[in-house]
């Protein structure tokens, strides 16, 4: 059985919390250590397509908790911006125990060199089987059984710079495949 839902524009209450909520969840704990600023989500668009759900079973259905399993589907125009600043001197070491005389220097080259960066992250396409747990007691449960990240389109600052920009592809792909393995089931 599956079942669409009403994809409606969200308002700016909406857009406004959830970028809040994201920013903290990406300034929290430890960056990478070249990410040298806060984090700001600039833009956030949850796009025109509703992911598809199609029901595979519910375990429990009761007035204090529901279990199912559902296939999800995602293929939309969602897409979030991020801005920042990076330290982009591959050369620049932050900390050395060896005295300044006696270090290696290329002529300021080791000098820092913080520019800003946006990030957009688009075109993601979702297929996954989710287990959603809802508890009155103890809330809501969202765990993916599979890796459900398709592919992703990540273009920066950075793009012109094929090695830079295939790093973050591939780093922000890990990122995300962690994300829904590890640290979304809550």
């Amino acid at each position: 059985m599956a079942f669409r839902f009403n994809w409606p524009e969200f308002d700016s209450e909406f857009y406004g919390e959830a970028r809040s909520q994201l920013e903290a969840a990406l300034n929290k704990g430890n960056k990478p250590k070249n990410i040298v600023d806060h984090i700001s989500v600039t833009e956030l668009n949850m796009g025109t397509t509703a992911p598809d759900l199609e029901i595979l079973e519910i375990g429990e259905l009761s007035t204090d908790k529901f279990r199912g399993i559902f296939k999800l589907t995602y293929c939309g125009d969602a897409y979030i911006v991020i801005q920042t600043k990076v330290q982009a001197n591959p050369m620049h070491a932050k900390e050395s125990d060896l005295p300044r005389h006696t270090r290696p220097s290329v002529l300021a080259a080791d000098q820092p060199l913080v520019v800003p960066m946006l990030l957009r992250i688009s075109d993601l396409k979702l297929r996954g089987i989710v287990v959603l747990v809802v508890s009155k007691t103890k809330g809501i449960t969202l765990v993916f059984k599979n890796d459900p990240l398709e592919s992703i389109l990540v273009s920066s600052t950075f793009d012109s710079v094929t090695s830079v920009r295939s790093f973050l592809q591939r780093e922000i792909e890990n990122q995300l495949r962690n994300l829904f393995q590890e640290d979304l089931p809550v």
